[in-house]
């Protein structure tokens, strides 16, 4: 009886395994809403309602300066990662800040930039950061991985995109 209901048991996990009920954390399809109406809101009014966890860069409280944000699946699990950069006459796009659906806590901006540094998509979804190290500049290339909620940093270099983004 007890090799009957074991065999029951791990037929039904390997089943709701393989259709994919268990396993793989279903991220909900409109994540990001709520992270692009707090930008929405901060942008409209100066951002007067600013988070003291979550700082905001000095180019975005500029209003000369026009944001807005470009949703892509950098990783090509099905699930958009939310990029939010700048929208001017640039040869290349450059992002301030990367949200993605981190598994444990939701939505989580897991890139920040700003101050002169920025994040640029690259082609292959290949992300470029410039970041201040002492007196120079680094860059890195880096691929998102959503399975751990990491970046892969790359032995390569990937060149910098212009991309079309939703005005905020």
């Amino acid at each position: 009886m007890k090799r009957i209901v074991l065999c029951i048991v791990m037929f039904a996990v390997m089943a709701l395994t393989l259709t994919g009920c268990v396993g793989k954390p279903k991220i909900p399809s409109d994540w990001y809403n709520e992270t692009l109406k707090y930008y929405s809101d901060g942008f409209a009014d100066g951002w007067s309602d600013e988070h003291a966890d979550l700082r905001i860069a000095d180019e975005m409280k500029d209003g000369a300066n026009k944001f807005g944000y470009l949703l892509r699946d950098l990783d090509g699990d099905g699930a958009v990662e939310v990029l939010i950069g700048f929208m001017d006459d640039a040869d290349e796009t450059r992002f301030i800040d990367v949200f993605i659906w981190h598994s444990d806590i939701g939505s989580f901006r897991i890139l920040h930039a700003g101050d002169g540094y920025y994040i640029y998509l690259c082609e292959n979804n290949i992300l470029r950061m410039d970041k201040w190290y002492g007196s120079k500049t680094l860059t890195d290339y880096m691929k998102y991985d959503s399975s751990d909620n990491s970046f892969r940093i790359l032995n390569e270099t990937a060149t910098p995109q212009k991309c079309e983004l939703t005005a905020f």
